[in-house]
Parts: C-alpha cells; sequence; structure tokens
C-alpha cells in the first residue's frame, strides 16, 4: 500500500468514523480510504489542515487525559527528537504528560499515547498519524497519536495542536 506521508492517517472505530465522514461531507472536505474493506482496519486520511475544520463539526469537547510518551526507546534519533517535541508541546497547552520509558509501569494506562508512527497502520484503537516535519535527508518525520475507547474527541483536538505548531 503506497502512502503520502504529507497525509494526517486517521484510524476509527466504525462509530467514530462514520461522525468523521459525515463531518467532513458537511464541510466539503476529501477523505479517503485507502483500506476500505480490509477487516478491523478503518484509516481514512485527510489533507493537512482539514482537521482545524473537523474537529469543531465533530460537537465533542475535549476530556482531559493522561499522556504518555514513548521517546527514549526509539533508536533514530530524529524520531526520537520528534516525538519528545510532540510531547513537549502537548505539556504546553496543559497537558500532564509521563515518560513511559522511565521504568514505571505502575498506575493506570495513559488516555493517550504519543509515540512513533509505523510504516503500515496495525492500529486496534482510535489513532492519528501526524506528519511533523522531514529528517535530514529529506524523509517524512511522522508522529503517532493513540488513544484508549472514549477519547476519539480529545485525540483529535490533541492531533489538531499538533497539526496547526508543525506547519
Amino acid at each position: 500500500m503506497s502512502q503520502d506521508p504529507s497525509l494526517v492517517a486517521i484510524a476509527a472505530t466504525a462509530r467514530w468514523r462514520a461522525r468523521i465522514v459525515a463531518a467532513a461531507a458537511s464541510a466539503g472536505i476529501t477523505i479517503t480510504d485507502p483500506l476500505a474493506g480490509v477487516p478491523g482496519i478503518h484509516v481514512l486520511r485527510c489533507a493537512p489542515g482539514d482537521l482545524a475544520v473537523l474537529v469543531p463539526r465533530l460537537g465533542a469537547e475535549p476530556s482531559r487525559a493522561a499522556i504518555g510518551a514513548h521517546s527514549d526507546s526509539i533508536a533514530d534519533r530524529e524520531l526520537r527528537d520528534a516525538v519528545a517535541d510532540v510531547a513537549a508541546l502537548l505539556s504546553l497547552h496543559g497537558n500532564v504528560v509521563l515518560d513511559l520509558d522511565a521504568g514505571r509501569r505502575d498506575g493506570p494506562r495513559p488516555d493517550v499515547v504519543v509515540s512513533a508512527a509505523t510504516d503500515r497502520p496495525q492500529w486496534t484503537e482510535p489513532a492519528v498519524a501526524l506528519p511533523v516535519g522531514t529528517d535530514r535527508r529529506g524523509g517524512p518525520l511522522t508522529v503517532e497519536l493513540t488513544a484508549g475507547p472514549g477519547f476519539e474527541g480529545t485525540l483529535l483536538e490533541l492531533a489538531r495542536l499538533v497539526e496547526v505548531d508543525a506547519a
């Protein structure tokens, strides 16, 4: 499957996918569904900037989420720095971000996790893969935000913050 790394990829449950598609249609936004028909995976792609239009139309008030970040365990330094930058940005917006690589496994699982994006979507939870820049060779740097059930609105609101900052 060929993917355009400049697009935002949204993995959504069937219920949330229907809300996103309806919001996009009402706003005249083009959404593509490159994995249509693949069981268990619902991925939508939209152009950068579309999240700023979609999020208010979904009518979901963002809840305060517990955010965790995986960055220390990423071997590629540029990608590790990109994940750390996104976590820092979310922290600057008043979110508490926990370092999941610090060895502490006690306590509840974070509602949203910031990590490196994979080449192929294998999400089993709502997630958004966002282009956040390019590496020194000109390749894309992509960060993934994954959310637990019930935090879809928060996930897209956090993704919108990252997208606006990356622009």
